[in-house]
């Protein structure tokens, strides 16, 4: 039987027993204390060198085209 995304990722919080995300540093029955062992954060990392390659390449073609076509335009 293949377990849901929501499955994968639920855990025994060691203080109540209860389910509770392994993300979570905080249980939100009991209140104890938890140690996030789901999300590492490496997926932002990659995500956020992406994002900054391509605004980098969008600014670049935008002032390429500020400073060689438009003035052409312009001026003909």
């Amino acid at each position: 039987m293949k377990k849901s995304n929501l499955e994968k990722h639920l855990v025994a919080c060691p203080h109540c027993g209860k389910q509770v995300l392994d993300h979570f540093t905080q249980c939100p029955h009991c209140k104890g204390e938890l140690t996030p062992s789901g999300y590492t954060g490496k997926h932002d990392i990659k995500a956020q060198q992406k994002i900054r390659t391509v605004l980098f390449v969008i600014l670049l073609a935008v002032a390429l085209f500020v400073l060689f076509v438009l003035p052409n335009i312009t001026n003909p």
